[in-house]
C-alpha cells in the first residue's frame, strides 16, 4: 500500500487571532471614498386639503414642512413625501373621507430647488346613520346618549366622535356615576349610502350617594378638619364638579405640596338606591415657612419695600403666625397676626392682629398702635358667595399732628375701641372681573373714644356697584360709595379715621387722600362724609389684553350728609391683562381741573378691576 501523502500546514493558521479592540483595516490605496448625496432645495404644493379646512393641521405635522430650511438629499425629500401622503389620508379619514386618497409628486426642475406636489381627493363623505348606546339603564333613562350628544346625519369626524364620548365620560359622573366605563365603539361603514352605523357600549356602574371624606394612610389634615371643605352633605347624590370642588378647595389652603382625592366603593347603601362613596383624600405637606417680599411705588405715597416670615402650621390645622415689617417714604409697619383659616367652616377666618405704623401724608402724622380680633366669611375665586360678612373689636392708640380749620396745628393722643363690621350682598358673575350683576356693600363701624372724655360715634361706608355688558368685549361698570359720621364732628376723632378723598381707590388722578375740606391755609384737614361716583367701559381684545376708559368724581364734607357739590374730577385710560387668577390692571389718571399743587398724573397698578 503507498504511504499517505504528505501534508503541509500554513504557519499563519496557526496563530492566535489578533483582538478586536486592536483590528483595523487599512484602506485600499488609489480607491476613491463615495460621494456623499447633494443636499436640495425644495418647496411644498397642496391642493385639496384648504377647502376642507385641513391644511393648518397638515402644515403642523407635516415632515416636509417641518425640515424645510434643513439640509437634506433627495432621498429623504422622497421618504418625507411619502410620510405627508400618509398624513393626508390620514387627516382626510379623521373628518369623514374615509374613499379617499392622496398622490405625491416630486419634480426636479434644473437647478432651482425640488416641486414636492401632494394632491389630496377628499370624494364622499360619510355620515351617521343609527346611533346606538347599549348598556345597563341609567336614572334618567337615556343619560349617557343624551350626554353623547351625536345625532343622525352629522358628519362623521374622529375629532366629534372622540369629543362626544369624553361627553359621556363626563356628565355620568356629574349624575350620580362616578364608576362609568367606555366600551370599545363599533363603526360600520356603508360604501353605498356612505352612511355609518355607530355603536358605543356603556357600563355606568352603581348609581352612587356621597359618604364620607376620610384620609389615606398618611394624613396630612385631621379627618375631623376635613369635613369643613365639602359642598355637599353626606347622602347628596354623587357629582364629580363637587369632588373637584373639594380638591382644589385643599390645594388652596397651601398645607398641601400634593393633593389627591379618589373615589372608594364601600358597598354600603345610601339612600334612593344608590351606593354610598367615600372620598379617600391622600397627599404630602407642603413647606411650612415662607419668607416673602416686595417692592412698590405708588404716586400719592411713594416708594415702600416690605417683607415677612410666615409658619403655616404653627397651630395645626391651618393655623399661621406671619410677622411682617414695611418701610416706605410716608408709611411703615411693624406687626405680627395670627390666622386661622377654615375655621369651624369653609372660608371662615379667624384673625388677631397687633401691630404698630407711622403713616406721614399731609392731612396728618399718625403713629399708632392696634390690636384686634376679626371673624370673617370670604368669598373665594373657587367659591364666590352671595352673602359675606366680617365682625371684629379692634382697640388703638395713636398719637396724630393735624390742623384746625384755624391752619393752627393739633397734636393729640386719641384711644379708640370700636366693632367693625361689614356685610356684603353679591350678585355679580366674577370675583376679580365680572362683567354682569352688582354688589352691595354696608360698612357700619360703631366705635367708642375714651381720650379726653368717652364719645361714641358711628362711622359708615355704603357702596353699591353694577355691571353691564354691552357687547361679548364691552363691558360699562358703575360705583357710587357714601360715606357718614354719626354722633361727633370730624374734628372729635382722629384725623387718620375721617373722610377723605383721591387716590387709587377713589378719584384716580388726585393724590391719596388729598381732597376734602381745608383750613385757611388750604391744608386738608378730613371731613364727616364723603361722595364717590365712578364710571369704567372696558373692552377685552381676543386673547389676553383689555383696555378700559375711565372717569371718577368725588369730595369730602364736614357735615355728616354726603352731597354732590363741588366734586373734584379725574380721568383717565388703562391696560388690562387677563391671567388666570383675575386681570392684572395699569391705570393712568389726571385731575380733569387740575389746581396748583395737584399732581398731574396718577400710576395705579394692581391685581383685580378698580371695583
Amino acid at each position: 500500500m503507498p504511504p499517505p501523502p504528505a501534508t503541509t500546514t500554513d504557519s499563519q493558521l496557526l496563530r492566535p487571532l489578533e483582538p478586536l479592540d486592536q483590528f483595523s483595516v487599512a484602506p485600499q490605496r488609489g480607491g476613491a471614498a463615495p460621494k456623499p448625496a447633494a443636499a436640495v432645495r425644495y418647496r411644498v404644493e397642496v391642493s385639496g386639503l384648504d377647502s376642507l379646512g385641513l391644511r393648518g393641521r397638515f402644515d403642523q405635522l407635516s415632515s416636509l414642512v417641518q425640515g424645510q430650511g434643513k439640509p437634506a438629499d433627495l432621498g429623504q425629500v422622497g421618504a418625507r413625501a411619502r410620510a405627508d401622503k400618509a398624513l393626508v389620508e390620514r387627516l382626510l379619514r379623521s373628518e369623514g373621507y374615509y374613499d379617499s386618497e392622496a398622490q405625491v409628486k416630486v419634480q426636479a426642475e434644473g437647478e432651482g430647488p425640488v416641486t414636492v406636489r401632494i394632491a389630496a381627493t377628499p370624494r364622499e363623505r360619510y355620515h351617521l346613520g343609527e346611533v346606538i348606546v347599549t348598556g345597563p339603564p341609567t336614572r334618567p333613562p337615556e343619560l349617557a346618549r343624551q350626554a353623547l350628544g351625536l345625532t343622525k346625519g352629522e358628519p362623521l369626524a374622529a375629532s366629534a366622535v372622540e369629543a362626544a364620548e369624553a361627553r359621556v365620560r363626563l356628565r355620568l359622573p356629574q349624575n350620580g356615576y362616578p364608576f362609568v366605563k367606555l366600551g370599545q365603539r363599533d363603526v360600520a361603514l356603508d360604501d353605498e349610502t356612505h352612511a355609518a352605523a355607530y355603536d358605543l357600549p356603556v357600563d355606568p356602574g352603581r348609581r352612587a350617594s356621597f359618604g364620607r371624606v376620610v384620609t389615606g394612610a398618611h394624613p396630612v389634615m385631621p379627618e375631623k378638619h376635613l369635613q369643613v371643605f365639602p359642598r355637599f352633605k353626606p347622602g347628596e347624590l354623587y357629582d364629580s364638579r363637587k369632588t373637584e370642588d373639594l380638591r382644589q378647595a385643599l390645594v388652596a389652603t397651601g398645607v398641601y405640596g400634593a393633593v389627591a382625592v379618589s373615589e372608594v366603593d364601600t358597598g354600603r347603601p345610601g339612600p334612593d338606591d344608590t351606593d354610598e362613596v367615600d372620598l379617600k383624600v391622600d397627599g404630602s405637606p407642603a413647606k411650612t415657612r415662607m419668607i416673602s417680599g416686595s417692592l412698590g411705588y405708588d404716586t400719592g405715597l411713594g416708594a415702600s419695600a416690605e417683607v415677612a416670615w410666615t409658619d403655616r402650621d404653627l397651630f395645626p390645622p391651618e393655623g399661621a403666625l406671619t410677622f411682617r415689617a414695611l418701610a416706605g417714604t410716608q408709611q411703615s409697619v411693624v406687626g405680627a397676626t395670627f390666622r386661622r383659616s377654615d375655621d369651624g367652616e369653609r372660608d371662615q377666618s379667624l384673625q388677631v392682629l397687633a401691630q404698630v405704623s407711622r403713616e406721614q401724608i399731609d392731612p396728618y402724622d399718625a403713629r399708632t398702635a392696634q390690636i384686634g380680633v376679626t371673624l370673617a366669611r370670604e368669598s373665594t375665586v373657587l367659591w364666590q358667595k352671595r352673602w359675606t360678612w366680617s365682625a371684629g373689636v379692634l382697640a388703638e392708640v395713636s398719637q396724630e399732628d393735624s390742623f384746625t380749620p384755624q391752619a393752627l396745628p393739633d397734636r393729640r393722643t386719641y384711644e379708640v375701641a370700636s366693632l367693625p363690621l361689614m356685610a356684603t350682598y353679591d350678585r355679580s358673575n366674577s370675583l376679580l372681573n365680572p362683567t354682569k350683576g352688582f354688589r352691595i356693600i354696608v360698612q357700619p363701624d360703631p366705635s367708642l373714644s375714651v381720650g379726653a372724655g368717652v364719645q361714641p360715634y358711628l362711622k359708615s361706608l355704603f357702596e353699591v356697584t353694577g355691571y353691564e355688558p354691552v357687547t361679548g368685549a364691552l363691558t360699562l361698570a358703575g360705583r357710587v360709595q357714601l360715606g357718614t359720621l354719626f354722633g361727633a364732628s370730624a374734628q372729635d376723632i382722629a384725623p387718620s379715621q375721617r373722610f377723605y378723598a383721591g387716590g387709587g381707590g377713589s378719584v384716580r388722578g388726585y393724590a391719596y387722600e388729598s381732597l376734602g375740606p381745608e383750613d385757611t391755609q388750604g391744608h386738608v384737614i378730613g371731613g364727616a362724609s364723603s361722595t364717590l361716583i365712578s364710571a369704567e367701559a372696558r373692552y377685552r381684545f381676543k386673547g389676553d389684553f383689555g383696555l378700559a376708559a375711565f372717569f371718577d368724581a368725588g369730595q369730602a364734607y364736614g357735615s355728616s350728609t354726603p352731597q354732590v357739590r363741588d366734586l373734584r374730577m379725574g380721568a383717565g385710560v388703562g391696560v388690562r391683562y387677563y391671567t388666570s387668577f383675575g386681570p392684572f390692571r395699569f391705570d393712568i389718571g389726571t385731575p380733569v381741573d387740575r389746581r396748583p399743587g395737584d399732581i398731574p398724573v396718577g400710576v395705579y397698578i394692581s391685581i383685580g378691576q378698580a371695583f
